[in-house]
């Protein structure tokens, strides 16, 4: 998903909802500050993406926090 994908979504949700994400077996109010750009590796064909490494190429994210 990527951040315009994002706000499209959450332009179609109540506006008035706190979010929230699962943290372990209980959840947390996001906050503004716990979101992070960062660089990753790219990501494989299953979606997933690894932690930056010398031998890999990387990009940048919007990396929301979570377990």
């Amino acid at each position: 998903m990527t951040v315009a994908e994002l706000i499209l979504f959450l332009q179609t949700q109540p506006q008035e909802l706190q979010v929230a994400y699962r943290c372990f077996s209980e959840q947390t109010l996001l906050q503004a500050s716990a979101i992070q750009i960062v660089e990753k590796c790219l990501p494989r064909s299953d979606g997933w993406v690894a932690d930056e490494r010398p031998d890999k190429p990387t990009q940048r994210y919007l990396l929301f926090p979570g377990n």
